[in-house]
C-alpha cells in the first residue's frame, strides 16, 4: 500500500519559481540577439559591454526571483513585504558594486550595456508577467467549511437571500 502523502498545496513563494522559470530563457534569448545586434552595428568593442550587461541584468532579475522562490513560505504580507525589500536592498548594492567596478573601465562599451539591459529588463517583465498568468495561481484562501455546511444546508451564491428589503 502507498502512505498517504500530505497535500502538495503550493507555498506562498511558487509564483516566483514560475515566473523565473517563464523569464529567463527569453529574457537570455533577446538579451543574446541584443549583443548580435550591436556587435554587427557598433563593431567588436561593443561586445564586453554588452556581454556584462546582459549578465548582470539576467542575474539580477534571476537571483530575485530565485530567492523570493525558496525564501517566502508565508502568506503573511509582513513576512513577504521583509523578505522582498531585504532582498531587493541585497540586489541593489551587487549592482552598485558593479557599477563602482566598471566605472572607469575604457574597455566597455557603456551604451552597448545599457541596451541590453534595457531589452533584457523589458523581455523579462513581459515573459515574468505572461509566466504568472499562465501558473494560474489562487491569491485568496477557499472558504472554510461553515457549521450550516456540516449539516448538510448547503447554500448556492445564486439562493436568493432569507429576507428582502420590503418596497414601499
Amino acid at each position: 500500500m502507498t502512505d498517504p502523502t500530505p497535500s502538495s498545496a503550493p507555498h506562498a513563494g511558487a509564483p516566483f519559481g514560475a515566473m523565473l522559470r517563464g523569464a529567463l530563457l527569453p529574457s537570455v534569448l533577446a538579451g543574446l540577439l541584443t549583443v548580435v545586434v550591436l556587435v554587427a552595428v557598433r563593431g567588436v568593442d561593443a561586445l564586453a559591454g554588452a556581454l556584462i550587461g546582459l549578465v548582470v541584468s539576467v542575474t539580477f532579475f534571476a537571483s530575485g526571483m530565485f530567492l523570493l522562490s525558496k525564501l517566502v513560505r508565508s502568506a503573511s504580507p509582513h513576512a513577504f513585504v521583509a523578505v522582498a525589500m531585504a532582498v531587493y536592498l541585497g540586489q541593489v548594492f551587487v549592482l552598485l558594486l558593479v557599477i563602482i567596478a566598471f566605472k572607469d573601465a575604457d574597455w566597455v562599451d557603456g551604451v552597448a550595456l545599457g541596451l541590453v539591459a534595457l531589452v533584457v529588463t523589458i523581455a523579462w517583465q513581459v515573459f515574468a508577467m505572461l509566466a504568472l498568468r499562465r501558473a494560474r495561481t489562487l491569491v485568496y484562501d477557499e472558504p472554510s467549511e461553515t457549521s450550516e455546511d456540516r449539516r448538510g444546508a448547503r447554500r448556492s451564491p445564486r439562493d436568493p437571500p432569507s429576507r428582502r428589503p420590503s418596497r414601499a
